[in-house]
């Protein structure tokens, strides 16, 4: 692989609000915001918001079946719109540089349906 390519470029569904609290609960996460929508409401939210972690999840487990499980070294992603129940993700994953001969360094980013950047980050693996 070298800069440029695309790992993956994919449309994943959107999580259900049963999904989004029984991850809340699995994480330990006491925030109401992802259960509760009269506190969300008052957040400024129209609703319960997916934890950012969802999408984390989703890049590991795109990242880990083009690459194994083995391979992958980091994975960083910072959070910078809500996403709702139900809202589809697209998510990208390019080859930003190959670091060395043992690192690929990957840039991702989670995007809606309407363009709203949700999420970016990097990612590092071995190639083989």
């Amino acid at each position: 692989m070298k800069p440029g390519d695309v790992v993956f470029d994919v449309e994943v569904p959107g999580s259900s609000r049963e999904t989004i609290a029984l991850f809340s609960a699995a994480t330990e996460d006491p925030n109401p915001i992802h259960v509760d929508d009269a506190f969300a409401h008052r957040c400024g939210f129209p609703q319960v918001i997916q934890q950012g972690p969802m999408t984390t999840a989703q890049f590991a487990r795109l990242l880990v079946g083009v690459f194994g499980s083995t391979r992958l070294r980091n994975l960083d992603v910072s959070f910078s719109a809500p996403v709702f129940p139900l809202e589809p993700l697209q998510l990208i994953a390019t080859v930003a540089d190959v670091a060395s001969p043992d690192v690929l360094r990957i840039d991702l980013v989670a995007r809606k349906t309407d363009g709203t950047v949700t999420a970016r980050g990097t990612a590092e693996v071995t190639p083989s």
